[in-house]
């Protein structure tokens, strides 16, 4: 018998499946995605992630009011508990006040100028930088709960924040843990559910309070540590859990800037490139969302140099220098080569001066 279950237009509903058959090694073994059916028959392949043991656990952001049917598929057809379960979902339409609900998440517009909401909305960027904001650095609830609050006071749009992997640091440094440890163990032996768990106390809040998270998959040279298969598993996780919330996909900080010690870094550099242009075409391919992707660029750089085929972002995102009154210039010949540059896509200047840097 089919399973019955309520949700609304443009909000993430979540429940999970529980495998009765054990798994040695469940988050590495099995993968297992539900396809959604809308009213017009019109068919979704969502991931669904591992939430550690035996269960698995599907987040759906339905487009569309109505009924719409669901079927879950495992990388194991013989366990019944986690494939071919299926069921209804009654969708009814979002009647409060969060204007990423209201108007549905984001896209680019017709123009290729600018981004706007799914129902023609447009949306203003003005983005704040929070790297860290998913590790101890800001402590959940407290830290968090207050910046947040001051940022939407002041009119920001977006927080950019990285998904775990993160910069100016080498791999497992205690500074990068949240209050559940590390996002994979070592080695990159597996996902981390846990760290997860807490990361999402936080993009939640943000959702919530009507700002749109700019997600950074990793500091670009840690897929030279991690290699190209955990880094698309790492992604396929973060689109499992945050492809249902109104995100912005950012494949890597720096994408092609090697580690700050490398000893080859030319080689690096060019790894970097190719393998990232690897995950953009996995992420395009995995997320049904079709979230905006971007890439983070290198100083003074557009993201379009980032990857090998610029047609896999959506949007460029500069990075213009922190020199002061001195990035002004380059900061006005970066946006005007980028505005003419085809494809015409949107610009952002996603980082020029910070608190901090050079006073």
């Amino acid at each position: 018998m089919a399973s019955q279950r309520f949700a609304t237009q443009y909000v993430a509903t979540e429940w999970g499946y529980t495998s009765g058959q054990t798994y040695a090694d469940p988050g590495n073994d099995v993968e297992m995605d539900v396809v959604f059916t809308d009213p017009a028959g019109q068919e979704m392949r969502v991931p669904a992630f591992w939430a550690g043991g035996q269960e698995w656990r599907i987040r759906y952001a339905p487009r569309t009011t109505g009924t719409h049917r669901f079927r879950t598929i495992c990388s194991d057809v013989s366990n019944p508990d986690l494939h071919d379960q299926r069921g209804v979902l009654h969708v009814s339409a979002y009647t409060g006040r969060n204007p990423l609900f209201q108007h549905g998440p984001l896209r680019v517009a017709a123009d290729r100028r600018h981004l706007e909401h799914l129902d023609g909305t447009p949306f203003f960027w003005l983005g704040d930088t929070w790297w860290m904001a998913l590790c101890h650095r800001l402590r959940w609830p407290d830290d968090v709960q207050l910046l947040t609050a001051d940022r939407v006071a002041k009119g920001f749009s977006v927080i950019q924040l990285v998904a775990g992997l993160y910069p100016d640091m080498p791999a497992f440094d205690p500074r990068g843990a949240n209050e559940a440890g590390f996002p994979w163990e070592p080695e990159y032996a597996r996902l981390n559910p846990a760290y997860f768990d807490m990361a999402d106390l936080r993009i939640r809040w943000l959702v919530g309070a009507g700002l749109v998270p700019c997600i950074v998959g990793a500091w670009g040279y840690l897929l030279l540590w991690t290699g190209m298969d955990r880094m698309k598993q790492h992604w396929r996780n973060l689109i499992a859990r945050y492809g249902a919330y109104p995100v912005v996909w950012c494949l890597a900080g720096e994408g092609a800037m090697p580690y700050y010690l490398s000893t080859h870094k030319e080689e690096d550099r060019r790894a970097q490139i190719a393998g990232w242009t690897e995950v953009a075409r996995y992420v395009r391919q995995t997320d049904p969302y079709r979230h905006p992707i971007t890439i983070h660029a290198t100083g003074r750089a557009s993201s379009r140099d980032q990857l090998s085929d610029e047609t896999l972002i959506d949007f460029d995102l500069l990075q213009t220098g922190h020199g002061g009154y001195a990035s002004l210039s380059d900061t006005a010949h970066l946006v005007v080569q980028a505005l003419a540059r085809p494809p015409q896509m949107p610009v952002v200047n996603g980082e020029a001066c910070y608190e901090g840097i050079l006073e």
